[in-house]
């Protein structure tokens, strides 16, 4: 079992909140995509919601989870390669 911080854990929350609501998948949508993605952007989002956790978090909890959603899984085929701008990713 992989260890997670308190930030992962949000990260982790907040995964599963937007793969439960359409606008905010809409909104994460629009700041992923060309191949590029605004991790400052989508902490704040985060955050807006209550839930605290850094461009590294983000990063850490993606090293860790082999698995993607559905919605994480459109992302990456609407990608070529991913280059994060706004954060230290």
């Amino acid at each position: 079992m992989t260890e997670h911080t308190t930030g992962q854990d949000n990260v982790l929350k907040f995964r599963s909140l937007v793969d439960s609501d359409p606008a905010l998948q809409a909104d994460i949508g629009r700041l992923v995509g060309n191949g590029t993605w605004n991790a400052a952007a989508i902490v704040e989002i985060g955050q807006a919601r209550g839930l605290n956790f850094s461009a590294e978090d983000i990063e850490a909890v993606m090293d860790q989870d082999d698995e993607l959603s559905d919605f994480e899984l459109e992302l990456v085929a609407a990608a070529d390669a991913t280059t994060c701008v706004g954060g230290k990713v």
